[in-house]
């Protein structure tokens, strides 16, 4: 028998969420650095690579929290069905 915990499973699913919203609000930082460090450049070219990994990063983990839901919502839909049809055809049992 499969036990599916559907609370934690939308619980997940918004964590997820929660971590694309993080993802896509970073902002590089402002302003030059010291002469020591790599040119103005170099760095605003790493950022702009770090930009778009996160930028699809955030598209995929979006994309799997979505997946997640649809899943859950099937799986509880898929439940109800099981249960009438069982509820059709089995006889009630009471004990006392």
């Amino acid at each position: 028998m499969l036990r599916v915990d559907t609370a934690g499973v939308q619980a997940m699913a918004d964590c997820w969420g929660a971590s694309v919203s993080e993802l896509t609000g970073l902002v590089a930082p402002a302003g030059l650095g010291l002469s020591c460090q790599g040119s103005a450049a170099a760095v605003n070219a790493a950022h702009v690579d770090v930009a778009a990994f996160t930028a699809k990063l955030a598209a995929r983990v979006s994309g799997r929290a979505t997946a997640v839901v649809q899943a859950d919502m099937r799986y509880v839909a898929n439940e109800v069905v099981s249960a009438a049809e069982v509820a059709a055809v089995a006889q009630p049992v009471t004990r006392v």
